[in-house]
């Protein structure tokens, strides 16, 4: 590690060895690329996420706002991009940690003590009718908390196919934006499935957009990739950004670092 000055106070140049020195955000679309070009923000959408793992009876998954990032290697990411989608953005790996408080997701294996452990713990959160004491609610947080970044290793899921196989979450490494600091007072946090269906899950994520200090801000030269599928692609990206209110050295700076994913199999 490297040592740097900031502030005044000594901090490290991390260097990874065994991961990814970025955090890509993957997409399906053009348009949310462009989006994010335009606002220089990242928005958080709410997201339903299976809890069945938690064996509560009546609990089976719940909703609340985050945006996912992988810490996957260019040359081990095609699989990934199926799934997820051919756009992204590349953003530094030390300022996400620093800067937005970002958290890699805890990949738990379902049939361990600690998720015994877990399980009974928040099952207890979840029944209870009492009214927590202020150390209490800091418990309840504390739970909850853990479980948003929390999935197991595996589950079953169904394929385009309809065959169900096993789904290794894991391979994802998965990082989470959740935007919990000064979270507006007009909006849940985490919604439970009685709370909102798949119009409400999206009109919650249309009110949040209008919040922007919830928003994943960015500068220019934190962005290390901007990755699309084909030159197609790549020509309305430089487009997009030729027509952003910047100066031309930041023009030039972000044209350089568009990527055609297509190549990454191809240099493999």
């Amino acid at each position: 590690m490297e040592k740097e000055l900031i502030g005044g106070t000594t901090k490290f140049q991390l260097n990874w060895t065994n991961s990814s020195n970025v955090l890509c955000n993957y997409m399906k679309e053009q348009a949310f690329l462009d989006m994010i070009l335009r606002n220089r923000a990242i928005i958080p959408r709410y997201v339903m996420e299976s809890v069945s793992y938690l064996g509560i009876d009546g609990l089976r998954q719940i909703c609340f706002p985050m945006t996912c990032f992988c810490d996957i290697p260019f040359s081990k990411v095609s699989s990934h991009m199926y799934r997820y989608g051919e756009y992204g953005i590349g953003i530094d790996k030390d300022v996400m940690l620093r800067t937005h408080r970002i958290q890699p997701v805890h990949y738990i294996n379902s049939d361990s003590p600690l998720m015994d452990d877990f399980k009974e713990a928040f099952r207890t959160y979840y029944k209870t009718d009492m009214n927590p004491s202020k150390q209490e609610e800091k418990l309840l947080d504390y739970l909850l908390s853990t479980l948003l970044f929390m999935k197991p290793i595996w589950e079953q899921d169904i394929e385009e196919d309809g065959v169900v196989r096993p789904y290794i979450y894991q391979d994802e490494c998965e990082w989470r934006f959740i935007p919990s600091d000064n979270f507006p007072k007009d909006l849940h946090l985490v919604l439970l499935p009685y709370e909102t269906s798949e119009k409400g899950k999206n009109k919650y994520s249309e009110v949040l957009a209008k919040h922007k200090e919830c928003w994943l801000h960015f500068e220019w030269p934190e962005v290390r990739y901007i990755i699309v599928p084909d030159e197609s692609a790549a020509k309305r990206t430089i487009a997009t950004i030729l027509d952003l209110d910047i100066s031309d050295d930041e023009r030039y700076l972000l044209i350089s670092k568009i990527e055609v994913s297509k190549k990454f199999s191809e240099n493999m």
